[in-house]
């Protein structure tokens, strides 16, 4: 039985699931793109804007985030310029007011996958429902044996559906879960870095 053989039996309930996994799909390819810490966090930028704080030189840190335009050189660009008062107290709520506002950015999307791990076992499960419905349609109007087709059509909904759902939904839960791993990961390592930055900042009271 191919993909599509088995998309026409499960009805309208398994290309709703599908439709899901086509989205879930494009939000993973997407995460495992962009979540990469040496792209977000660069080495190589966290080291320049250090050697440029440490010795006063903001103009250059500026100049520096607006062409590396990494993840951590925009917050820190965006916290030199509400920075305000010089100080260590001003610079860390900035970045993290920054910081805050970036990660929804690396947030997209994830309400998608969480919905799609959670509600494809349960369209799944209407699928099954439907095709029991089916089944006991053909046997009460006594076609059981007379109308095998509609007979055969109510079971493999009932069993496509779920399984489409179980497929789609278990590795939608991993992949959610992977990503907020390394969410988590990302926050402390731009927390830490905000700290890095505030303690060797020149001239900050």
């Amino acid at each position: 039985m191919g993909g599509l053989e088995i998309l026409t039996k499960s009805g309208i309930v398994g290309y709703t699931i599908f439709a899901l996994s086509v989205f879930a799909l494009a939000v993973v390819i997407e995460k495992l793109l962009t979540l990469r810490m040496g792209k977000l966090i660069p080495k190589e930028d966290l080291k320049l804007l250090l050697d440029f704080l440490r010795q006063g030189n903001v103009g250059d840190a500026v100049e520096l985030c607006k062409r590396r335009k990494s993840f951590l050189s925009l917050i820190v660009l965006d916290t030199l310029r509400n920075l305000g008062e010089p100080t260590k107290e001003n610079f860390l709520n900035a970045f993290e007011v920054s910081a805050r506002r970036r990660f929804t950015e690396l947030e997209r999307g994830m309400v998608l996958l969480a919905t799609t791990a959670a509600i494809s076992p349960l369209l799944g499960l209407l699928g099954t429902v439907l095709g029991m419905v089916k089944i006991f349609g053909v046997l009460t109007g006594g076609g059981a044996i007379g109308s095998p087709q509609q007979l055969s059509a109510g079971v493999a909904e009932a069993l496509l559906t779920t399984i489409l759902g179980l497929i789609v939904a278990i590795p939608a839960v991993v992949m959610f879960n992977f990503f907020n791993k390394k969410l988590d990961k990302i926050a402390a390592e731009v927390e830490a870095a905000g700290v890095l930055l505030a303690n060797n900042f020149k001239g900050l009271k």
